[in-house]
């Protein structure tokens, strides 16, 4: 229960910051918020690792943990998060979610297939709904004003998010289960992924364009950063103490915090047609159902 509990607490915390990436996404592009987000997000956990006198104990995971939960991290804060971020960049935090959500379905289908997670009748209702709601979330066209493409690359760009984030969510859990090391885990993560990032600064023009993000972008994207970092220890967390099959589901329940944060801080731009909300609900019930 403590780790459904947890679960819930990620979820909340990245329903909320859904909504502020929409906001930051009107101002900056992805590429500037994944750097900015990641980078800041390093040295804050070296801090959570030395307070929680986790930085002392790097012989507590194995050379193949380690890796497990590098590759993790650049799965799920490159290709799951740069994913997201464009997705809500294209068609908005909204119609982006229902697609999202399906990492609750590969994270538990690879958490039974690989780890040997149990599923029953509940669980597989709940995995059900988590295939129905993006069909009827995209039922009808959405309130807002999008093209053709920009629906295509929503699409794309969140089908590419939900099989990273799914596939990480595995890794990861494999990695923590029972370790007590939540905080260096996610160093160890958020460290990997930002290595691979910064040689990307030597490209042409990614310096300059980092440079010259205006200072309301930048304090949103310290905002995601802080909320980021609290949701991701609070799903580390989850994942040392609950099945990934349980994790990986229960999180995508942000989707119902999100619609909330959505309508008080993006309502003028982001879709709330009364399909869209219904496979929000949809997608979150059956998150539920897969942790019962």
């Amino acid at each position: 229960m403590s780790g459904a509990l947890l679960a819930l607490g990620a979820a909340a915390m990245l329903g909320l910051n859904t909504a502020v990436v929409r906001r930051s996404m009107l101002r900056a592009s992805a590429y500037n918020g994944i750097v900015i987000t990641i980078l800041l997000s390093v040295p804050l956990f070296v801090l959570l690792a030395l307070v929680t006198g986790q930085l002392t104990r790097i012989d507590g995971f194995t050379g193949i943990q380690y890796g497990a939960l590098a590759v993790g991290g650049i799965l799920n804060f490159l290709g799951g998060r740069f994913s997201q971020f464009l997705a809500v960049q294209a068609m908005g935090a909204n119609l982006t979610s229902p697609v999202r959500v399906l990492s609750g379905l590969v994270g538990a289908v690879f958490g039974i297939t690989l780890l040997g997670e149990q599923v029953g009748l509940l669980r597989g209702a709940g995995i059900a709904l988590l295939i129905v709601a993006p069909l009827v979330a995209f039922a009808r066209p959405p309130t807002v004003r999008l093209g053709s493409l920009q629906i295509a690359r929503g699409i794309l760009f969140g089908l590419t998010a939900a099989a990273t984030y799914g596939g990480s969510t595995v890794l990861l859990r494999w990695a923590l289960e029972d370790s007590g090391l939540t905080m260096l885990g996610g160093l160890v993560a958020f460290g990997a992924a930002a290595l691979l990032l910064v040689p990307s600064l030597a490209l042409p023009g990614r310096l300059q364009g980092l440079l010259e993000v205006d200072r309301t972008a930048v304090k949103l994207f310290v905002a995601v950063t802080v909320m980021m970092a609290l949701a991701q220890v609070l799903r580390f967390a989850a994942l040392e103490s609950a099945d990934a099959a349980v994790v990986a589901p229960l999180t995508e329940t942000m989707a119902f915090f999100g619609v909330g944060f959505a309508f008080l801080l993006n309502r003028d731009t982001e879709a709330f047609n009364p399909l869209v909300l219904l496979g929000i609900v949809l997608a979150a019930a059956g998150a539920v159902a897969i942790t019962l």
